[in-house]
């Protein structure tokens, strides 16, 4: 999926897939014990600093927004308890991991930030960014520390963990035998792409397309909201099994067909089909540095994970698990 689109599906987490912990520590309080759970109230400790439900409750609208949860009413307490859990293991390990940066002595610099800032950025046209975050009910200065959070965690973790490319051919060679389904192109299709914030402006730009008195891409630069706006729309090529789940109808569309309108959290979409690609096998030699690196990343995640399991069980870390258990989302 080309870089565009991710620009409005993407989270803001950055960080490599390493192992996400959803098992309590420890428990800190009696059950049954009634307790007032306020913004204020602390419901974890870690190596003596407190985590309160204000801060896990920062985290738990991440995880909506990650995992595209419309409606957090409609989860079951056992859904809800389990977002909870993992919101809070998530800010335990990061505190963690930030206080390791920090005593090990890597920071992040402004450069750095604001490269990563401006690339995401970019994705955005004029203000849509900022809905973008209103409609996640995430504010713009708590997504600014998050994204400041997440790089240097990730820059520590490159660091202290560095990864050594693992180079053997003939491994390599067996890998790509073994699992040849990976190495595939999936059918790419060249689309041009309008993104509005509403139904009523959605509706108006699909009887426009439809009466064809404007072309697509003069609708986009007109409407869209999109960073492609400036060029007519064009997300160039990606492939369609990489798209999220919302978009899967594109898949079904013929060249120089357009999509119905199609609703995401992030807007109102519709999609102009302008060429497909059909799927292709890659080659060993088009695909042996990606299995490199794919080596490469397995073993920095093991260390990493054994690590951290390590950090975590030798850390101070208290849960109370009767507010953990009252916290509304």
């Amino acid at each position: 999926m080309c870089n565009k689109i991710k620009g409005y599906l993407k989270t803001f987490l950055k960080l490599r897939n390493f192992i996400l912990f959803i098992v309590l520590l420890s428990a800190c309080s009696n059950s049954d014990e009634l307790v007032v759970v306020s913004g204020n109230t602390v419901v974890a400790e870690v190596k003596g600093v407190d985590i309160t439900v204000d801060k896990l409750r920062d985290e738990i609208r991440f995880l909506i927004m990650q995992f595209r949860i419309t409606n957090k009413n409609a989860l079951s307490k056992e859904e809800k308890l389990l977002l909870k859990v993992k919101g809070l293991n998530r800010v335990i390990r990061n505190n963690l991991l930030l206080t390791e940066a920090s005593s090990s002595g890597v920071f992040l610099t402004r450069n750095e930030y604001e490269v990563a800032f401006r690339e995401i950025e970019s994705e955005y046209k004029e203000d849509s960014f900022l809905e973008y975050l209103k409609v996640q009910n995430i504010s713009h200065e708590l997504w600014k520390l998050r994204l400041k959070n997440n790089l240097l965690i990730n820059k520590f973790i490159n660091i202290k963990f560095k990864i050594k490319t693992s180079g053997n051919k003939i491994e390599a060679k067996k890998y790509y035998e073994a699992h040849k389904d990976r190495f595939k192109k999936g059918r790419m299709v060249q689309a041009s792409h309008i993104m509005v914030a509403t139904e009523e402006e959605a509706k108006v730009v699909y009887d426009a397309i439809k009466s064809r008195k404007k072309s697509f891409s003069e609708l986009a630069k007109i409407y869209s909201l999109a960073s492609e706006a400036s060029v007519g729309g064009d997300l160039e090529y990606f492939e369609v099994d990489q798209m999220p789940e919302e978009f899967n109808t594109i898949s079904k569309l013929k060249k120089d067909q357009i999509s119905d309108v199609i609703k995401t959290p992030y807007g109102y979409h519709v999609f102009k089909i302008v060429d497909i690609k059909a799927p292709k096998q890659l080659s060993f030699l088009e695909s042996q540095d990606a299995i490199y690196d794919q080596f490469s990343r397995n073993e920095q995640s093991s260390t990493f994970e054994k690590w951290l399991v390590e950090l975590k069980n030798n850390s101070n870390i208290k849960i109370d698990e009767n507010v953990l258990s009252k916290i509304s989302l």
